[in-house]
């Protein structure tokens, strides 16, 4: 069982990962609803795999990922990146530069979703990270 942290100020997107979750995994889920309670949560909860909304405030999934991957206590935790929002030009191009481990539009069927969580928790599970917390 792995612990699952969704970055998403929006409580219905929250809702929709969380049911799918809880319903065809046996994973624990926890939230974040910005930037900066995302890193709080990343702390308190020590996820072993990350869902982060790009659009969200505080500090946005673009920076919160740069932030995660540069910091060598997060760098290696799966993150898969979701959207609400369709995607303009400028958005998608710098989605393709980053590497993260998936990427989600919704609405997503149910049996992607845990497909994207399964390959994503399969990359990551070569080890045991030492444990520091990220600086904001």
């Amino acid at each position: 069982m792995a612990r699952l942290l969704i970055i998403d100020d929006s409580p219905h997107n929250q809702q929709y990962l969380e049911r799918i979750i809880r319903l065809r995994t046996k994973h624990e889920v926890a939230f974040a609803n910005s930037g900066p309670a995302g890193i709080e949560q990343i702390v308190a909860e020590r996820p072993d795999l990350i869902f982060l909304d790009l659009f969200i405030p505080g500090i946005d999934g673009f920076e919160l990922f740069k932030i995660l991957r540069d910091h060598p206590a997060t760098h290696n935790i799966p993150i898969v990146i979701h959207t609400a929002v369709p995607l303009d030009q400028i958005t998608s191009i710098r989605l393709r530069r980053v590497q993260c481990d998936g990427f989600v539009e919704f609405p997503i069927e149910a049996s992607a979703l845990v497909r994207v969580i399964s390959t994503a928790l399969q990359r990551n599970s070569s080890g045991i990270r030492k444990w520091t917390p990220p600086k904001a």
